[in-house]
């Protein structure tokens, strides 16, 4: 069974506070509060199209059966449906914090005309530039137009921007009270880890901030996870 959660443990925290990463997450999982088991054979691979038994170092994986999955109610506020993964899209199996980000193009317009300015440019006549006012307006290219055809309707963000996602995949359907706890480790900041002498510091990452080198007065936070 796939699970799939808005964000990552973690993720709304301010900086200097310390989260479970997705190896944190699992040991929280299968060890401290015994949630659910876990799909952890290395052979079993989720992939849109289906459940795919893949021999190691084999090239082609035997069909299992169609996943079975189910979204956080926080996705379909946002619009994220299954229909944004795109084919052959692979969410692999046990526990895995993941990211994509989709980069808008822009272009630069006459705001008065909506002409572009490449265009004014090349038109190879002098322009009075006291009378041009430039605006950076989204490019509509083929590329973005599909990708908004993935989310809902109307709900795609019409800027640059990234889309951080929690796979959990079990090897049966879980409690309702056990799935709503994963739900609330993973997407809401006041889950308190309970147990934690059962848990090291290896299972914890910590938020940071981060100075973009050109901007060193603009502060962007930044939760870095650990990976195993």
């Amino acid at each position: 069974m796939l699970y799939i959660f808005s964000g990552y443990p973690g993720k709304a925290l301010p900086a200097g506070m310390a989260h479970l990463h997705a190896g944190g997450l699992r040991h929280c999982i299968k060890e401290v509060e015994h949630l659910a088991e876990l799909e952890e054979d290395p052979m079993i691979q989720y992939v849109k199209e289906g459940v795919y038994a893949c021999p190691v170092g084999g090239n082609e994986g035997e069909w299992l059966g169609p996943v079975e999955y189910r979204l956080s109610p926080i996705l379909d506020k946002d619009g994220i449906t299954w229909k944004i993964f795109p084919e052959h899209w692979t969410f692999g199996n046990n526990v895995t914090c993941t990211n994509w980000t989709a980069n808008r193009e822009t272009m630069e317009v006459d705001y008065r005309t909506g002409i572009p300015f490449a265009d004014l440019l090349a038109s190879g006549h002098p322009i009075d530039m006291s009378k041009v006012m430039i605006q950076r307006v989204p490019r509509i290219t083929e590329s973005w137009k599909e990708y908004e055809k993935r989310w809902f309707p109307g709900t795609c963000p019409q800027e640059s921007h990234k889309v951080h996602l929690t796979y959990v995949i079990t090897k049966g359907e879980m409690e309702p009270w056990a799935y709503e706890r994963v739900r609330r480790l993973i997407e809401e900041r006041d889950a308190a880890v309970v147990d934690l002498d059962r848990y090291r510091p290896e299972h914890f990452s910590v938020s940071r901030k981060w100075t973009h080198p050109k901007k060193p007065g603009l502060d962007f936070e930044k939760l870095l996870r650990g990976r195993n």
